[in-house]
């Protein structure tokens, strides 16, 4: 597993980010760089964005909560790309999420099956984390601990993602914008059950983790799709979302 990891290392990840913003710079286009999982990554972007290149970038829960050791311990089942960091790596993540300097948070839901990665070669197993169930409670966990405030999480998770896709009418309550609603409880504490996703995926290596903040319902365009848990709108009522330039 630890092979994995060094076949993919931090220093490609900033190499990769350079060199796209090299062409950004020539193409004179704007570039969004998903799951920034590296300092160094962290800082070849940031050294874009401070020089005024339209730049955004997002980073994931689990790059942010899990470090290279949880892969080492959950071996395949916590296998993603960009592969798990360092811990000084996290550490970069974290204090430049608390500067502002990272516009979005990203479940990078990968919903494969346990036999896709529970396989004899890690070169063979499907990488990524299913991310969409538990995304909200570990963020909103944080924020109970104070490592975020609430505000910073719907400007990360919601209103920064709709400004940067262009996202007309959403991502903010105001009058005349869809009404998509997550209403939480922020005093609920229960442990994460993999065995119970609505996803395909039945594992996950916050299985068991223990958080505080729990979303209760879901409102999409005006209608309720989520009461306690459970799915209440029917198969085909949502639409695809793009952006629009």
């Amino acid at each position: 597993i630890e092979a994995y990891a060094e076949a993919r290392p931090p220093e490609a990840e900033a190499r990769a980010i350079r060199r796209i913003i090299q062409l950004a710079k020539k193409c004179g286009v704007r570039v969004h760089f998903c799951h920034v999982s590296s300092a160094v990554g962290l800082n070849a972007f940031l050294t874009a964005k401070k020089n005024g290149l339209p730049v955004s970038c997002e980073v994931t829960p689990h790059h942010l909560l899990l470090s290279l050791k949880h892969l080492k311990r959950y071996g395949t089942l916590a296998l993603t790309n960009p592969p798990l960091r360092t811990r000084k790596d996290v550490i970069a993540l974290w204090g430049a999420l608390k500067q502002g300097l990272i516009d979005a948070l990203a479940s990078d839901h990968a919903p494969h099956t346990l036999e896709e990665k529970e396989v004899e070669s890690v070169w063979n197993a499907k990488p990524g984390i299913a991310g969409l169930e538990t995304t909200l409670p570990l963020l909103l966990t944080e924020v109970s601990e104070g490592r975020l405030t609430i505000t910073d999480l719907v400007r990360l998770i919601s209103e920064k993602p709709a400004e940067i896709f262009n996202l007309r009418n959403r991502g903010c309550l105001e009058e005349g914008n869809w009404a998509d609603i997550a209403v939480v409880d922020m005093n609920r504490k229960y442990k994460i059950d993999a065995s119970n996703f609505h996803s395909k995926a039945k594992y996950s290596p916050f299985d068991g983790w223990k958080v505080k903040g729990q979303p209760i319902k879901t409102f999409v365009n005006g209608q309720l799709v989520m009461d306690k848990g459970e799915i209440v709108a029917k198969p085909g009522t949502g639409q695809t979302i793009r952006w629009k330039g």
